[in-house]
């Protein structure tokens, strides 16, 4: 059978690399692009979408002077062999020439391009159709580590299935570095509201908080050792809500150490209830910041020295703090940043960033939704367009920005699979809309994958551009 998209898909690169040639100014499209899309937004609640607008778009083939190559040489952990730097035998982060980078266990200067989610689906239409086309989990994940590699991926992203990633790293030279999760903060939530529920919901000054993080850390006992490991983060989307301060002060025991917290706060900063503002809980926070990731940073190092430490892959209002960002950039070895609300990376963001933390940065959330794939599409933080095509065409956009950001060392695409709206058990933010790469079935939605491909395998070649 012809595959009319591939042959389409092959005709368009044709076009891109030829327009490319065209002699003009730097960065400077030849054409201008634009993609429908609707914006998604919560009103009272409830989820909605905008009308469609028109956005702006560049693609590889608008950069005058660069011509995309279909193939580039890596190292085995997708790094740039270009680039070298100390070996260590472990990941870990390195500013050159003003630009961030990730050093893989080699010694090579790599970005993390990641997918979120490689794991089989868990409902009974995901299990079925694995076992038609793969049979077992182990063979799919030896397929699918091959046709992500190929697509230009180089990392699992976080709620990847760790254990059939290491199954399928023993038996492939070229390994697929991966993340944990270890979830400390939204463990000891549950587990304090049974046990206190009078306390403060961030009631992490406890030494109730720092032994719960200890018993958690203690996992990483179990990937220390391993060169894979990309890094740990500590929780996801941590609320860091502007109540804090007024929730730690409304404790009526004395002796309670959040309440202890706020007060000594207050005095040291020569300020009483009465002069609490906004910008003063906003600052406080940052306090609070402080104390959460000195406590999980304290805990990793004990257990595992060797690998980074990721952050809690801030969203929201976090994401814009200044006292928050500055506390996370003193314990992290990378901010985990996820990014929605935005057709595209706002430059303004990574220079607050920098400004604020001097820390690389890793997109671990972004992703956009294509009606075409006959998904209702209302759940989930992202962008709608018509066709996968135009998933594509946002994605090298998003990411072509992200790369002239000298403080952004990869991205993570919001996820592999899509929803599944068969699926009674999943949460509300997963039921039904079409945020993966494959479809429910392990089909690849190739004009996504295509425009993935060309983006990832020019990486490198991009950064040499933009660095000029």
């Amino acid at each position: 059978m012809i595959n009319f998209s591939r042959i389409f898909n092959c005709l368009s690169l044709i076009l891109l690399i030829s327009l490319s040639c065209v002699p003009g100014r730097k960065n400077e499209a030849l054409k201008p692009l634009f993609v429908e899309a609707r914006e998604w937004s919560k009103i009272n609640g409830v989820a909605h979408y905008s009308e469609w607008r028109k956005y702006p778009v560049v693609t590889l083939g608008a950069l005058s002077g660069f011509t995309p190559q279909t193939e580039i040489r890596e190292s085995r952990y997708g790094g740039d062999p270009s680039h070298p730097f100390r070996k260590t035998g472990f990941f870990y982060s390195m500013k050159s020439v003003g630009r961030w980078w990730i050093v893989d266990p080699d010694g090579n200067g790599t970005l993390n391009i990641g997918l979120n989610g490689i794991r089989p689906g868990s409902s009974q239409r995901n299990e079925q159709a694995l076992i038609r086309k793969y049979g077992t989990e182990q063979n799919w994940i030896t397929s699918t580590h091959k046709e992500i590699e190929n697509i230009g991926f180089n990392g699992a992203g976080c709620w990847s299935e760790v254990p059939l990633i290491k199954y399928s790293n023993r038996n492939d030279s070229t390994p697929l570095c991966y993340t944990m999760i270890l979830n400390f903060f939204s463990g000891y939530s549950r587990q304090i509201k049974k046990q206190h529920p009078e306390w403060p919901y961030f009631s992490v000054f406890s030494k109730e908080f720092e032994q719960y993080v200890d018993v958690q850390a203690k996992k990483a006992l179990d990937t220390k050792e391993d060169p894979d490991l990309l890094g740990y983060f500590s929780d996801n989307e941590l609320t860091f809500s502007t109540n804090t301060l007024d929730d730690y002060l409304a404790v009526t025991d004395s002796l309670d150490p959040n309440y202890h917290a706020a007060i000594s706060w207050l005095k040291d900063n020569g300020l009483s209830r009465e002069k609490i503002n906004d910008t003063t809980r906003e600052m406080f926070l940052g306090a609070v910041a402080e104390r959460y990731y000195s406590v999980v940073l304290k805990a990793i190092r004990k257990y595992d020295p060797n690998h980074m430490y990721l952050g809690s892959r801030l969203h929201g209002k976090p994401k814009h703090n200044q006292w928050i960002i500055k506390a996370a950039g003193k314990y992290s070895d990378i901010l985990s940043i996820n990014y929605y609300g935005q057709w595209e990376p706002v430059a303004k963001h990574f220079r607050e960033w920098s400004e604020w933390a001097d820390k690389p940065i890793i997109i671990t959330e972004f992703y956009t939704k294509g009606d075409d794939s006959g998904m209702p599409n209302m759940s989930g933080a992202g962008w709608r367009v018509k066709t996968q095509n135009e998933r594509g065409v946002f994605y090298e956009n998003f990411c072509l920005k992200l790369l002239q950001m000298k403080n952004c060392v990869g991205w993570n695409w919001f996820r592999y699979m899509d929803n599944d709206p068969t699926d009674s058990t999943a949460d509300i933010s997963n039921s039904d809309s079409n945020k993966g790469l494959v479809n429910n079935f392990y089909e690849y939605y190739q004009p996504l994958a295509d425009h993935m491909h060309l983006l990832n395998v020019n990486r490198y070649n991009l950064i040499r551009y933009f660095d000029k």
